[in-house]
């Protein structure tokens, strides 16, 4: 091994006694991850962050009350899931509303103190008496060189710059400091140092697996470890062994049983274009495929949704049986080398044991990488001790030794450099999908994300040709997601070009492939308005409110239709429960303005839509409304500043084209302009202001 006899010795133990050792990993780690991570501060929403996130009104805390907290518990569906990952997001929008900095941050710390823990537990695991007499001159730079590795592949980019797999990210952190802690516990010289090194350890477990589900398999990592780098393993130790793995075992069960209906744990398949059978043959290739990528992790083969051809049998594709192959083999050698290499072993189980829960027989995605955040902790351990015993190999060369650590150096700065160049393509939407289009051409998902991507920069064009496209391969990672693909087409139909009939099948359409899309029955609805069917509109929304009753959308919409047939309370009532459940949900305020000026209420209804003009000053149906409120309580001032507003936005238009453009608006209107009489009121004020102006000198 490296020595101080070979001239390669950094005298780490003369300069640096051990709290300066752990200090210098983790101000190193720390100042290299910041270096590698500046560039994902201001990274975009992206994909999930948008119903986990921003659309999840749960996580909206506004105060620290306990009521407040507990509601955060719970994910878009309402159910409580994943609390911890969602109070964290909750308390970050405490902090900063939507704004990204402050989640992103927040990512980087869990990020970095993962990291930290890491290096502890393996450093002190390299101590261990099972394996020090192979490692423990080695162990700092084992662990440190192994942990570096981990924190700066780009693999672990998707856990820490996509924003909403903080739970992958948060169970990680928690996870290795649970490992961690039992170690401290496990080797404590003290009964109470034990009991609260294990008091810990329990309780880090169970915020692991508050963050996410994934982190159930951490008692078997414990058992595992205790028997094989604690104990070692023997014969005896196996037999005693085996009667704590039962515990172990009914603990992952309990855990999976509060998050899953078994009744319905496989049900899930009917929406994908997999069966049960694919899916475990398919899996054993994705296991290798990550491996390969964790040890080969360059930019064109990372990408947030894969493209990777179903498993039919264990002859097609090829690879398949392989892989199988090559799995069993990790294994069985694993398992044969436990009692002359431990840590090796221990590695490539870990790896894999902790694979077992979203690369088995549950229906999820094939293939995600923030998947790999837990499993690779200690796959880079092994990579460790093979760099550190060629520098050793070397050690009687010193510039053969040298160039080793150069080589070292340029792979790390290699890593970081992916991980800046893969942060920049989170910036945006459009930048992401466009990155994943074009690594995965033939699926359908990508380009319908692309298409929105497109949609929310204003380019419809370009949006109708992408989700055009993923209509054309009809290749998708979950069926439901045709649905969500009609759907967009149909929008696009509606709203930029006008064409309600064509968006109304293509609704229809989409609702067939995915029943439980409720902005399909939503936009369904709005088409029935536009075509003046007030009755199919309402109908449509009934069916909806009774599967989403708590819909802030679907309200509003049940209130526009409400107002139109001239039942003003019930539209004011259904506004008033839109915006209980989505106080920022502005269409609600015309409901309401132009429900209490039918009613003849002219003082609420120009509250509200006054209401509305603050946020939106530029809209001309609000601004409109108030003229019309305006002239009629004769406040003047208020109708000059509205005008002088509606003036700027007109332009070089004449009135009556201007107002009557209102009218040609494609989404529907609370209030309906009649362009003859507002014409008179805004002319008629013009003159007013012109004749005072004329008579202000003839006054002095």
């Amino acid at each position: 091994m490296i020595t101080r006899d070979d001239g390669f010795d950094l005298h780490t133990e003369r300069f640096f006694p051990e709290w300066r050792r752990y200090a210098f990993a983790g101000i190193v780690l720390f100042f290299f991850l910041i270096v590698i991570y500046a560039n994902s501060f201001h990274g975009a929403w992206q994909f999930d962050d948008a119903p986990n996130i921003v659309e999840n009104r749960n996580i909206f805390l506004k105060t620290l009350d306990w009521p407040d907290l507990k509601k955060t518990f719970h994910g878009p569906e309402g159910k409580i899931s994943r609390p911890l990952s969602y109070l964290s997001f909750a308390l970050n929008y405490y902090v900063g509303g939507l704004d990204t900095v402050g989640y992103h941050i927040v990512n980087f710390i869990i990020h970095c103190l993962a990291s930290v823990f890491l290096f502890l537990f393996l450093y002190n695991t390299l101590k261990l008496p099972t394996v020090r007499g192979r490692y423990g001159s080695s162990a700092y730079g084992i662990a440190l060189l192994a942990t570096f590795f981990w924190a700066t592949s780009p693999v672990q980019t998707t856990a820490v710059t996509y924003i909403v797999q903080r739970m992958a990210s948060m169970a990680g952190l928690f996870y290795i400091t649970a490992l961690y802690l039992y170690l401290k516990g496990r080797t404590a010289d003290r009964p109470w140092r034990r009991g609260l090194f294990w008091g810990l350890s329990a309780l880090s477990a169970l915020l692991s697996f508050a963050a996410k589900e994934n982190a159930a398999m951490l008692p078997v990592s414990i058992w595992l470890y205790d028997l094989l780098l604690i104990q070692g393993v023997t014969r005896e130790s196996i037999k005693k062994n085996v009667m704590f793995l039962i515990p172990a075992l009914l603990a992952v069960l309990a855990a999976g049983l509060l998050y899953t209906d078994v009744s319905t744990l496989l049900d899930g398949y009917r929406n994908r274009p997999f069966t049960l059978t694919e899916r475990l043959l398919t899996e054993p290739r994705v296991i290798v495929w990550y491996v390969t990528l964790l040890l080969y992790p360059i930019s064109s083969r990372l990408t947030l949704i894969h493209d990777i051809e179903l498993s039919q049998s264990l002859l097609t594709p090829w690879d398949t049986l392989p892989a199988i192959a090559l799995i069993i083999a990790f294994i069985t050698l694993a398992v044969y080398g436990a009692r002359k290499r431990p840590l090796i072993a221990f590695c490539v189980l870990f790896f894999l044991l902790n694979h077992v829960i979203e690369s088995s027989f549950l229906p999820l995605e094939l293939i995600y990488e923030h998947r790999n955040y837990i499993p690779s902790m200690c796959l880079f351990v092994p990579v460790a001790v093979f760099i550190i015993r060629v520098l050793d190999y070397f050690s009687y060369r010193k510039a053969l030794q040298f160039t080793a650590a150069g080589v070292i150096a340029v792979l790390l700065w290699a890593q970081g450099h992916t991980v800046v160049v893969r942060n920049a393509i989170f910036q945006s939407p459009l930048l992401l999908w466009s990155d994943n289009v074009e690594k995965t051409p033939a699926l359908s998902r990508p380009y319908n994300n692309l298409g929105a991507a497109y949609w929310d920069l204003g380019r419809y064009e370009e949006a109708y040709e992408a989700y055009s496209r993923a209509l054309e391969i009809d290749r998708q990672t979950n069926l439901l997601n045709r649905g969500v693909n009609l759907y967009n087409l149909g929008v696009y139909h509606l709203h930029a070009k006008g064409e309600s009939d064509r968006a109304l099948e293509l609704f229809r359409s989409a609702l067939e492939a995915y029943p439980g899309y409720w902005p399909a029955y939503h936009d369904t609805a709005i088409c029935h308005i536009l075509k003046g069917n007030l009755f199919e509109a309402g109908k449509t929304l009934l069916v909806a409110l009774s599967l989403w009753p708590d819909n802030a959308y679907l309200h509003h919409t049940m209130g526009f239709v409400l107002l139109k047939a001239g039942k003003y309370d019930q539209a004011i009532r259904e506004a008033r429960r839109a915006l209980s459940l989505h106080p920022n949900l502005d269409n609600a305020l015309c409901v309401l303005g132009e429900a209490f000026r039918r009613k003849g209420s002219s003082r609420p209804a120009t509250v509200y839509w006054e209401r509305y003009i603050e946020k939106h000053p530029n809209d001309p149906e609000g601004n409109l409304a108030l003229i019309e409120l305006y002239d009629t309580s004769g406040d003047r001032d208020a109708l000059s500043r509205t005008i002088g507003r509606l003036m700027c936005l007109k332009g070089s238009q004449g009135w009556h084209a201007f107002v009557g453009g209102v009218l040609k608006d494609t989404r529907p209107l609370a209030y309906t302009p009649n362009p003859e009489g507002l014409v008179a009121i805004i002319t008629g004020s013009l003159r007013d202001q012109e004749q005072r102006l004329s008579d202000a000198p003839r006054q002095r």
